[in-house]
């Protein structure tokens, strides 16, 4: 009966956890949304979202310190099965970023801790930042925000400029019209837009009279019997 209760409450407190990890991986996913596209993205934005994100991370450890909660320390986790191959229901669980659980890729899979020497910078980065009094952290905030607007407003004024460069210079350098292309193809190839003008009258040639042929007709035979004599007469210089 015992290991029973304790069965069941320790799939109570896995799914509670797993509905804590949603919420939280959901706000780093719209956290991390906000850094790659909003190009207005301040410091103050900023910091409400990790605000956000912190105050899940504590509800998250009050569900693990919970008195309903078994102690997670005594549970070991360990891999029932390891394959270099492709995993799909892998895949589909981890929404693509897992693809195989091989065993180069376990120890950092189910590692507890973070590799030691990211532990160690972030033990250095914990420190320096305790070492800060808080007014100078407001005092330095202060003075990153307003560099951060400025060298916005700055970014901002000098993209206006080279639009405005930009489509002045496609303006002055552009040559041809869409409408008058458009117009000209549809009078090439549709007549569209074109008027019948009517031309000059030619004058009609006629052919001459069929009398005045025959009368040129019958005048040459006449010409060249009269040659014809002509060269029958005896010349006066000859004996």
């Amino acid at each position: 009966m015992a290991s029973e209760r304790e069965a069941k409450q320790l799939e109570a407190a896995t799914d509670a956890l797993s509905g804590r990890v949603t919420e939280l991986k959901s706000s780093l996913g719209q956290l991390i949304l906000k850094l790659e596209t909003d190009p207005t993205l301040n410091w103050h934005s900023f910091l409400d979202s990790y605000a956000l994100i912190s105050g899940q991370m504590n509800s998250l450890l009050k569900t693990m310190k919970h008195e309903k909660t078994p102690s997670l320390k005594k549970y070991i986790t360990l891999p029932l099965l390891l394959s270099p191959d492709r995993d799909e229901e892998l895949l589909k669980i981890t929404e693509h970023r897992v693809q195989t659980f091989s065993h180069d890729l376990i120890p950092d899979y189910l590692r507890t801790r973070p590799d030691p020497e990211i532990e160690s910078r972030h033990q250095g980065y914990e420190q320096r930042a305790a070492g800060v009094v808080g007014d100078t952290q407001s005092k330095q905030l202060s003075v990153m925000d307003k560099i951060t607007r400025d060298t916005l407003k700055l970014i901002t004024r000098e993209r206006e400029e080279m639009d405005a460069k930009s489509a002045g210079r496609n303006e002055q350098e552009k040559s041809q019209s869409m409408e008058d292309t458009s117009a000209l193809l549809a009078a090439i190839n549709h007549g569209k837009g074109l008027k019948a003008v009517a031309g000059p009258t030619l004058a009609t040639r006629h052919s001459p009279a069929p009398a005045a042929m025959a009368q040129q007709v019958s005048k040459a035979p006449s010409t060249i019997k009269t040659n014809i004599k002509a060269a029958n007469q005896v010349h006066p210089y000859q004996r």
